[in-house]
């Protein structure tokens, strides 16, 4: 059986769902229930053979030691979401998918390597996130499925976006920042500056390197301790030891076919 596996990415779905929820005035077993529901639907629509979740464990981790202010400016996490996570938990296992949580690591983090790893081995990857943090992994292996917009993102819809290559894009919020995670990037280089740059170069290495007489480049230069710090952050770390078997995330028959039955009522 070819391996096919999707992973989660915890609380960017059911934050999504709690928020809608506490607009709608909810229960918050409302919502649980609906998170149930909505990975249901994903598990009917993309048919895995395995299923991860993986959660945050919202502790500091290396990027916050390498940056201080990292994520300062995000909203906290709805205390009753944290305190209600076993619940989420227990309604995805109930759909056979267990739950991965890593100390001290980001699930970002986490995903990526899982990633990188399962399509390294001749894998199928569909990560169901809609963090444009994942744009740079994607490849004939990897896919990104944006669950509330119900489709798939390409390099060509990067593209378009952002009017850079899918590689390009970690340098490109290491030049212009990243103001959902507090990243601020290069001074004074912005986002048309940043696309201009790197339109030219190809790559903020190249342009570090660039012996060129151009004031905007040199600009560049001058911060360059800066630039390689945000690129770091900017960029998902692939490579973690997380220990993980993945046997143990295979979806069981059974509950596979429960929830197909459920569907068709």
């Amino acid at each position: 059986m070819s391996v096919k596996v999707l992973l989660i990415d915890t609380f960017n779905l059911i934050r999504r769902i709690y928020e809608a929820g506490q607009a709608r005035n909810e229960s918050i077993e409302t919502v649980v229930e609906a998170s149930r529901r909505s990975l249901e639907k994903a598990l009917r629509q993309h048919q895995p053979s395995h299923a991860i979740s993986v959660v945050d464990s919202h502790e500091t981790t290396w990027r916050h030691s390498c940056y201080p202010g990292y994520k300062a400016g995000r909203a906290p996490t709805p205390e009753r979401l944290m305190t209600h996570l076993d619940d989420f938990k227990s309604a995805f296992a109930s759909l056979g998918v267990a739950s991965l949580e890593q100390p001290h690591l980001e699930a970002d983090d986490v995903i990526g390597t899982l990633a990188q790893g399962i399509a390294g081995s001749g894998g199928q990857v569909v990560i169901l996130s809609t963090d444009k943090g994942f744009l740079p992994l994607l490849s004939q292996q990897i896919q990104v499925y944006h669950h509330f917009e119900q489709c798939f993102v390409s390099p060509a819809d990067a593209q378009a976006k952002f009017d850079l290559r899918i590689d390009q894009l970690a340098d490109f919020w290491a030049l212009a920042g990243d103001p959902t995670n507090s990243i601020k990037g290069v001074p004074r280089v912005g986002k048309k500056t940043a696309v201009a740059l790197l339109q030219t170069y190809g790559s903020l290495a190249a342009i570090l390197a660039a012996e060129v007489n151009d004031p905007i480049v040199a600009r560049v230069q001058a911060d360059a301790d800066q630039a390689r710090i945000c690129r770091q952050l900017t960029s998902l770390k692939t490579d973690l030891a997380l220990g993980v078997n993945l046997k143990s995330y295979r979806l069981s028959a059974l509950l596979a076919q429960a929830g197909s039955a459920q569907s068709a009522d």
